[in-house]
C-alpha cells in the first residue's frame, strides 16, 4: 500500500511537470516590410538587428527551403533559443505596403512553436508569406554543472527505488 502512495506521488509530479510545459513565443517588436526593402535573408537579419544584438547569428531555417512546411502550419520545429522573423502580407486592414516583419523570440528551451498564421502588428494582418529562422552561438554547460546534474538525477532515483522496494 506504502509503494502505491509514494507511485501515485510520483506519477503526480511527473504529470504537473508535464502539463506545466508549453511552447511559448514571446514578441519582439514589428516593423513595416515597405521601411526595410527586400524580403531575404540578409535583409531579415538586420530587422533582427534593430531589435537584439545579432553578433554570431546564422541563419538556421528557411521556410524559402521547405523548412517548415509548405504551405506553413503548425506547429513548427525550431531550435530552443532562436528568433524568428515572419513576413506577413499586408491583408485587410494593414497599414504598409507590402506588408510587416514580426519578430518572434523561442524561450523556455522550446523546439516545436505554433506561430501566429496571420500578422498581429497592425502592419501586416495578412497570411506567412516566409519565416527566417536565426540562431546565436551556443554555449554547453560547464562539466561542473553536468556532473551535479547528473549526481543529483543518480541520488533521485536511488531514492525512489528505496522506498518503491518498501
Amino acid at each position: 500500500m506504502k509503494s502505491l502512495k509514494y507511485l501515485l506521488a510520483v506519477a503526480a509530479l511527473m504529470g504537473a511537470l508535464t502539463l506545466s510545459a508549453k511552447a511559448d513565443l514571446v514578441f519582439v517588436n514589428a516593423i513595416g516590410k515597405e521601411d526595410v526593402g527586400n524580403n531575404n535573408p540578409s535583409t531579415d537579419l538586420e530587422v533582427l538587428g534593430m531589435f537584439v544584438d545579432t553578433t554570431g547569428f546564422v541563419l538556421c531555417g528557411n521556410s524559402d527551403d521547405g523548412d517548415f512546411g509548405n504551405p506553413i502550419t503548425n506547429p513548427i520545429s525550431v531550435m530552443a533559443g532562436s528568433y524568428l522573423v515572419i513576413h506577413y502580407g499586408k491583408g485587410p486592414d494593414g497599414s504598409s505596403k507590402g506588408g510587416g516583419l514580426e519578430v518572434w523570440h523561442v524561450i523556455n528551451g522550446e523546439t516545436s512553436v505554433d506561430v501566429p498564421l496571420f500578422g498581429t502588428s497592425g502592419f501586416g494582418n495578412g497570411g506567412i508569406s516566409s519565416i527566417r529562422e536565426f540562431c546565436g552561438p551556443t554555449t554547453a554547460p560547464d562539466s561542473g554543472t553536468t556532473a551535479m546534474l547528473l549526481g543529483s538525477a543518480l541520488a533521485g532515483l536511488g531514492l525512489v527505488r528505496r522506498y518503491l522496494k518498501r
